[in-house]
């Protein structure tokens, strides 16, 4: 890495961490580009040179926790996929229980920016993710052979993201809102999955019946 790109680097974490610090001391309504700059003692330029809008600052803030706003990816090898993808929402599910209030108000200001970029981005990240798990669940013949992995996979992806929205708005507690997520996956699950993973599938829908009542 040249030197450039150091200094970079080092202007980047000095203004995420700023944006922590504003966020946890003052609050998100007070995280401004122009109070950002102030904060990390660097030009007002800087931040937008670096990371091109608020938006951008909450979102580099969520990578750095190392959580993607789409995380359907790959889990235990040694699992079948669908429990991959229910083992998913208990990733997140912890995730945001470490911290809930400062993850859900990056969050809620993420998706209700003046940014559309960032919340297409998120939606075609997790559709893409949600797509590419469920074809492989077909292929390993957890999904019956005519299931339209393409529509399902928009459709939980599309779920999640609407019910972490209404997390981020405060209507469900981290808890509230997988659990509900995870019933809403299962029932959409059971009616495309083979004869294989239906008890897996049946199980985990009743446990999230039961965790709600």
């Amino acid at each position: 890495m040249s030197r450039r790109e150091e200094a970079k680097e080092f202007n980047r974490a000095r203004i995420r961490a700023a944006a922590e610090e504003i966020i946890r001391t003052e609050g998100m309504e007070k995280l401004t580009m122009r109070r950002l700059a102030e904060q990390a003692d660097v030009s007002l330029r800087t931040p937008y040179n670096l990371f091109g809008s608020k938006t951008d600052v909450l979102i580099s803030l969520m990578e750095e926790a190392e959580f993607e706003l789409s995380p359907l990816g790959a889990g235990d090898e040694n699992l079948t996929i669908i429990e991959q993808l229910l083992g998913s929402l208990d990733r997140i599910e912890a995730f945001f229980e470490s911290d809930e209030e400062y993850f859900r108000g990056i969050y809620a200001s993420i998706m209700a920016s003046d940014h559309p970029e960032a919340r297409e981005t998120a939606v075609l990240r997790s559709v893409g993710l949600a797509c590419v798990r469920l074809r492989q669940a077909a292929e390993n013949g957890e999904l019956v052979p005519d299931t339209d992995t393409d529509n399902l996979g928009k459709h939980l992806a599309i779920q999640l993201l609407a019910v972490l929205g209404m997390w981020g708005s405060g209507f469900f507690s981290n808890r509230e809102s997988i659990t509900q997520v995870r019933q809403s996956w299962c029932a959409a699950l059971l009616q495309h999955c083979s004869e294989t993973s239906r008890p897996l599938i049946t199980a985990a829908y009743r446990a999230a019946i039961e965790s709600k009542g």
